[in-house]
């Protein structure tokens, strides 16, 4: 079996995230204060037949995913570390299959290439220098981030 190429696709506002503002306060006072800073994007990952760098080129410009004006994007997740931060990235989904969007891509749009797309939220959390904040962001996902009865969650590395 021919493994087809991936990308994965990170899409955040060029203005403040009122969402992730009002989560974070929110989680604040909830008494999660080892939470320093909470940050979202909306996250895509594509697996296609065709050249990886033509397909980033492309599917970057249409406008129902990258709003020019509103939104910068990137194909790669910073990971870095700064300041003895711990930064935990969490990806929340919806259980359904989503097949809508994916459908406009391949119909509508000319993306015939996409054979399979998954779509969610992602959650970078930053805490200060703690040695359990993954738990600590597992915990914070279960109590505001997701809802249990129709979605599900992953830490992404």
């Amino acid at each position: 079996m021919i493994k087809l190429p991936t990308a994965e696709l990170f899409i955040s506002l060029k203005v403040p995230d009122n969402v992730a503002i009002t989560a974070f306060h929110t989680l604040e006072r909830m008494g999660y204060n080892q939470l320093k800073k909470l940050e979202r994007k909306e996250y895509c990952k594509f697996e296609f037949s065709g050249d990886k760098k033509s397909f980033e080129r492309n599917i970057s410009h249409v406008d129902i995913l990258v709003n020019a004006n509103k939104h910068k994007f990137s194909f790669s997740l910073d990971n870095s570390i700064k300041n003895n931060e711990n930064k935990v990235n969490v990806l929340v989904q919806d259980l359904g299959d989503g097949s809508g969007l994916l459908k406009t891509l391949k119909e509508r749009l000319g993306f015939k290439g996409i054979k399979k797309m998954e779509k969610g939220v992602l959650w970078t959390l930053y805490f200060g220098n703690i040695i359990d904040a993954e738990d600590i962001a597992v915990g914070i996902t279960k109590s505001l981030l997701m809802n249990e009865n129709y979605q599900k969650y992953r830490i992404l590395e």
